[in-house]
């Protein structure tokens, strides 16, 4: 049986149909693998990026200087090397901090010394502790906020004072931010 020419004619088109939908899905295909590759080395640029901001002492000594509600600012690590520091601190004070997210006891009875200044503090939470130097108003605050930084799982410490009108409502959601974009 002999087929007839719109029958020929309608076997040529659906075999050109399926051709171009194969050679559409096939497109489609390399696209798709191409928006992967991209998003793939976005994100590691991104990685990068942070890795940079983050490991270069002077970049972030930079981001550091630009905060304004920190009158100083100290990030170090759990050996108590300092990383960037906006202020000059003796090595026998940043040791202290270390061991202050030990007891809570012993923290909160001795309180921090910063350049020899002392200050009263407080431990409400895991990885935060504050307090100030005077009455409310008055003295300057401080905080010792413990994080891990998440380019690299490395546990640091941040230290800042802050000095009135800034309150520790404003100066410590600021630092936990800044660490947590580390």
């Amino acid at each position: 049986m002999s087929k007839s020419g719109s029958e020929k004619e309608n076997e040529k088109e659906i075999e050109k149909t399926e051709i171009q939908k194969d050679e559409s899905e096939e497109k489609d295909l390399k696209t798709s693998k191409n928006e992967e590759e991209n998003e793939i080395e976005n994100e590691k640029e991104k990685e990068n990026t942070k890795k940079k901001v983050t490991d270069d002492p002077e970049t972030l000594l930079k981001k550091l200087e630009t905060i304004k509600q920190f009158a100083c600012a100290i990030i170090f690590d759990k050996k108590g090397k300092v990383i960037a520091s906006t202020i000059k601190t003796k090595s026998k004070e940043i040791k202290a901090y270390l061991t202050a997210f030990d007891s809570y006891d012993v923290t909160v009875g001795n309180g921090f010394v910063l350049n020899g200044l002392h200050y009263i503090v407080y431990r409400f939470y895991d990885t935060l502790i504050y307090g100030r130097n005077g009455k409310a108003g008055e003295g300057p605050g401080i905080c010792l906020h413990k994080f891990t930084r998440t380019s690299d799982e490395k546990e640091l410490f941040a230290l800042i004072t802050y000095k009135y009108p800034v309150l520790s409502s404003r100066a410590i959601p600021i630092l936990q931010k800044f660490c947590k974009e580390l």
